[in-house]
């Protein structure tokens, strides 16, 4: 730990910059405060567990684009198939005639 981090050299800075308002040097430190607990965690997890995430993170990824690029295709199979047939005038359904 250096001079400038440890405790007492923090008290003996001033809480707020020149022309800092309250709420800007509160946000300061809240931001600073976030980064330094992201660090704090990172610290924690091992180098092989960061590694191994990652790679299932692209795994999960690639497995969800395998589905999408199926279903793509499905659906310009099914545009090709309805542009081909010629729409059924008739159908499947009889209509009753009642001639006067």
């Amino acid at each position: 730990m250096t001079e400038q981090e440890t405790p007492q050299a923090a008290q003996e800075e001033p809480l707020r910059q020149e022309g800092e308002s309250v709420m800007e040097a509160f946000v300061r430190y809240q931001r600073k405060a976030f980064d330094e607990s992201c660090q704090a965690i990172e610290a924690l997890i091992p180098e092989g567990f960061k590694v191994h995430s990652r790679e299932a993170r692209r795994a999960f990824l690639l497995s969800l684009k395998v589905v999408a690029e199926s279903l793509a295709e499905k659906f310009e199979q099914a545009a090709e198939a309805a542009e081909e047939e010629p729409p059924s005038t008739t159908g499947k359904t009889k209509v009753r005639v009642e001639v006067s």
